[in-house]
């Protein structure tokens, strides 16, 4: 595993340089700078396969560097994980959002941060082997035939939406914000109804834009209210936001609803697509540890699913939400 370390700091590069040979990671490239990094990154025949970058840097500073990486060909799926100091959540909800895969603070233990890398590498080969997964998923759609499909129920990162971020990134955010508290923080799920035969009446282009597109309505919808989405596979998008007044959940998921319907979402010969999705109660995570934070996405994931299979076949709801959502930002 090709490892780039960047950080300005000498002994945090000097300490990298000797431990992770001793873990089982021997190919360690260091740069003391973001614009060091982004040299020996422009003349890499390949692209490494995991990241570990400081945040507070100068001239560019990691999360920017991090930024960068995600739009260059090869690096929108490869693991970032963060190495910094800083622990207040503006600088993890900037991270995750520039794309980062994990937060690891100063000062690190290196047994938890091998185990860290271990778990990114891990994941990152299994999703290299399942043409299905992930941002192959992209990739099959754009590059290969329409007959291929990938499986409904795994994950894959909904790439170039704002505020969407990959599912184990997502999980990744929880643990780092247990350790601080999450009182204003809560987590609930959208879940498209009929997903089943939504899937089996797609290709894989039109499976794939469509969970794109309803990516992006959650996350226009909630981008007010400091959130990030992460598709969940099978239809289902979890969803972490922070603030005490949000809309009460009926009005957010008509809004979310109202979007997807502007959308005019359509199959490729020009069919309606009918999609519908119901969210669950928001939960509030108050002093629950991070672990109690991922356990509580599943549990809304069950209860939204739950909720599209007893509601599907009610009528839409009325349209005048859309302008209480709006009424209620200018309100705020």
């Amino acid at each position: 595993m090709r490892i780039l370390v960047v950080d300005d700091d000498p002994l945090i590069l000097e300490l990298l340089r000797d431990t992770l040979p001793s873990v089982g990671f021997p190919d360690v490239t260091l740069a003391a700078s973001a614009i060091e990094a982004m040299q020996i990154i422009q003349n890499s025949r390949d692209p490494f396969e995991c990241c570990l970058l400081d945040i507070q840097m100068p001239q560019i500073t990691g999360i920017e560097l991090c930024d960068w990486l995600r739009q260059r060909p090869g690096y929108s799926d490869v693991p970032v994980l963060m190495i910094t100091a800083m622990s207040d959540r503006s600088f993890i909800n900037q991270a995750f959002a520039a794309g980062a895969t994990d937060y690891v603070t100063k000062p690190f233990d290196p047994l938890e941060l091998s185990t860290r890398i271990k778990l990114a590498e891990k994941l990152n080969l299994e999703r290299r082997r399942k043409p299905e997964s992930n941002v192959a998923a992209y990739t099959m759609v754009s590059a290969t035939s329409q007959t291929q499909r990938f499986d409904l129920h795994t994950p894959f990162h909904v790439q170039d939406v704002s505020g969407v971020i990959d599912i184990l990134a997502l999980e990744n955010y929880l643990l780092q914000l247990g350790r601080g508290g999450m009182f204003a923080t809560g987590i609930f799920a959208f879940q498209i109804a009929g997903v089943q035969h939504l899937y089996n009446s797609c290709t894989a282009e039109e499976y794939y834009y469509t969970i794109t597109d309803v990516a992006e309505a959650i996350a226009e919808n909630l981008a007010y209210f400091e959130t990030f989405v992460a598709h969940a596979g099978n239809g289902a998008f979890v969803c972490v936001s922070h603030g005490r007044n949000l809309p009460e959940e009926d009005d957010i998921e008509i809004s979310v609803r109202q979007t997807i319907d502007a959308m005019e979402l359509c199959y490729d010969d020009g069919r309606d697509m009918d999609v519908q999705v119901y969210s669950s109660p928001r939960q509030r995570m108050g002093l629950s540890s991070g672990r109690a934070a991922i356990e509580a996405l599943a549990t809304a994931v069950q209860a939204a699913e739950k909720k599209a299979a007893v509601g599907s076949s009610r009528a839409k709801p009325q349209r005048k939400t859309r302008g209480f959502l709006r009424m209620f930002k200018l309100a705020v």
